[in-house]
């Protein structure tokens, strides 16, 4: 009998797994022949491609993902980047610089205003303050569990008390006095990458965390995303690929995971899987009853993905967010987020990944046609952008979340938002009232993206390894 079972190899499957492995009997099902989930690469035809995730921000000395991976020594050529992305807006060019100076100088190119360099160095000491604090965990075991977590916030509260019950762009709009619409608007757009909602829907201490980002440590990954899930995977000892789970049985004091070509008996399960789209893995009454307390944190988010494949001798920036007038049609945005392969990456060269937010429900008719006319706007949106000609164009293809349901059995994208009202008591955590059930990912605490899905991975590694 195994000790435990990790279904998904996405950040927190394969991390997860990682930590577990070292100490106990495991196994990691995935269902395609690659590890990563929404972070990984995939081939089609003869290009590599990401699949999503593209930004690797937060990997530094003293923070726990540096930490973790350095412990464990996984390893894999990346680069430091000077700028984080690339903001692309009207007749605006804005680079996210680490340096603080140099960003300074582009966002007052861009939005001139005198409160500016104040504000900024507000983002860079709430979030420096925010990553030093480390004495908090979060458990929904039982309620005497669930009062003993809240507790270990109390740090949390208390240094942030002014932030976190103020919604952010009531903040900015008090603490600038007279921005633009404009400004509001560029500052919703780079809240959305990391929060999956706007300013109106976060608090500010969310708001300032996603700010954050820039000034921490982005790189970009060679030979793709899935390099790093390469690396991890060469440290563990039982990782079966290609093996889609179809259902699992809970037993008294254990489980019976079913895959299309295996069963094995664990003592305990951690899903790496959406947490709204495993109950159909359950029959068990208990499990039902919990999974689905959750379900109305499920907004039915998810992405449109455009990957194109160019041939081209122009220099491009790695990450580029164009931001638009009005959204999209069949769309929830009004911007694009484009990652670009460096040109002295063999593997990646040329390879684009484009993405926006979308709704599930918008792709259950007409799925085709749609798909088809909103690929054809968005590559004519990034090519007019980044001055790509139609002839430098080699390959071009889309997904939808019914894409992504059909290859990594997911069509909510992104994680929960992270929204003013979802404060951490109502989120899952990463243990489950079901002895032996575990979840960790993006739908789970504490939030999505590398940085987020590893404080979730942290948390579990606390909860069942009581470090």
């Amino acid at each position: 009998m195994n000790d435990y079972v990790v279904i998904g190899s996405g950040i927190g499957g394969s991390s997860s797994a990682l930590f577990l492995n070292k100490k106990y009997k495991i196994t990691l099902f995935e269902k395609e022949p690659y590890l990563g989930g929404c972070s990984s690469t995939f081939k089609r035809g003869k290009y590599f491609y990401n699949t999503g995730a593209t930004t690797f921000a937060g990997y530094e000395e003293g923070k726990f993902m540096y930490d973790f991976f350095t412990s464990y020594d996984i390893d894999f050529k990346k680069k430091l980047l000077d700028s984080s992305l690339t903001v692309l807006y009207k007749d605006k060019k804005i680079r996210r610089l680490r340096d603080f100076d140099a960003f300074i100088q582009e966002i007052n190119n861009g939005f001139y205003h005198p409160k500016n360099i104040e504000f900024y160095n507000l983002i860079i000491q709430i979030n420096k303050k925010f990553f030093e604090i480390n004495d908090y965990y979060y458990s929904n075991k039982n309620i005497f569990s669930k009062l003993k977590s809240l507790y270990s916030f109390r740090t949390l509260l208390t240094t942030f008390y002014p932030f976190v019950f103020e919604k952010a762009d009531k903040f900015l709009k008090k603490y600038f006095g007279d921005i633009s619409g404009e400004y509001m608007n560029y500052i919703d757009n780079q809240v959305l990458i990391v929060a999956q909602t706007k300013t109106s829907e976060v608090n500010f201490l969310t708001c300032a965390l996603a700010l954050g980002y820039q000034f921490v440590n982005n790189y970009y990954i060679y030979g793709g995303m899935g390099s790093i899930f390469e690396s991890i995977e060469e440290k563990l000892e039982d990782v079966r690929k290609s093996q889609f789970i179809e259902k699992i049985e809970k037993k008294d004091d254990s489980f019976i995971v079913h895959s299309n070509n295996s069963s094995i008996q664990t003592k305990n399960v951690v899903l790496n899987s959406s947490l709204f789209e495993s109950a159909s893995l359950f029959e068990d009454k208990k499990i039902l009853d919990y999974i689905n307390s959750y379900k109305k944190l499920d907004l039915g988010i998810s992405a449109f993905m455009v990957y194109m494949k160019i041939d081209t001798n122009q220099k491009l920036d790695h990450h580029y967010q164009i931001i638009l007038d009005k959204e999209l049609k069949n769309t929830i945005s009004n911007s694009l987020f484009v990652s670009v392969g460096a040109t002295d990456d063999e593997k990646m060269k040329g390879s684009i990944t484009i993405s926006t937010h979308t709704l599930n429900q918008y792709w259950y008719e007409n799925t085709k046609e749609k798909k088809q006319e909103l690929m054809d706007i968005i590559k004519n949106i990034v090519c007019e952008h980044l001055n790509i000609k139609e002839e430098e164009i080699i390959k071009c293809f889309a997904a939808t979340s019914l894409t992504f349901k059909r290859y990594i059995n997911r069509t909510s994208l992104g994680g929960i938002a992270v929204k003013h009202n979802n404060y951490v008591f109502k989120l899952p955590s990463n243990d489950t009232p079901i002895k032996g059930l575990y979840n960790v990912g993006d739908t789970t605490f504490a939030a999505q993206g590398w940085p987020g899905v590893m404080m979730g991975v942290r948390n579990l590694q606390r909860l069942i390894c009581d470090i």
